[in-house]
């Protein structure tokens, strides 16, 4: 896991703030295939360190050991008609090894009606800023 002020050092470095509270572990939900199995599906889907700025979501993309990738897309507000989150859905083919007590579903809907979802982490052993950074991050949103 990337230290919470390697992650903030990197994205000032791409000319970001200093905001070491809004910043999110989280996993894309790209793939969910039943048929090769939660590990598999784990391993194909995405990982981001997500931080929320004035100007909109930053996604850094970490490696499968969280280590930066220095792969990083901003996703402007303006292109953002919602964000919400939600329990993690119960379904037999939900196999990307998620689970309501590790994860909350982070969906963002642009402009455009298109919708992603991501499994936002609620706590990683070792690392508290995850879980007290999430409860930030609802509560600027009022999900809490």
């Amino acid at each position: 896991m990337a230290s919470l002020d390697t992650i903030v050092r990197y994205k000032q470095s791409l000319g970001y703030s200093a905001d070491a509270d809004k910043i999110i572990f989280a996993q894309s939900d790209a793939h969910n295939n039943i048929l090769v199995g939660w590990f598999v599906n784990t391993m194909r889907n995405s990982i981001y360190y997500i931080s929320f700025e004035q100007t909109g979501l930053l996604f850094m993309r970490a490696s499968i050991t969280y280590k930066l990738t220095g792969e990083n897309r901003l996703i402007p507000l303006s292109a953002i008609r919602s964000l919400s989150f939600e329990p993690v859905k119960f379904s037999a083919e939900f196999t990307t090894g998620k689970t309501r007590l590790s994860a909350i579903e982070l969906k963002i809907v642009g402009i455009d009606g298109n919708t992603m979802t991501l499994a936002a982490q609620k706590f990683i052993p070792g690392s508290p800023w995850i879980r007290q950074n999430l409860k930030n991050v609802r509560h600027m949103l009022g999900d809490i």
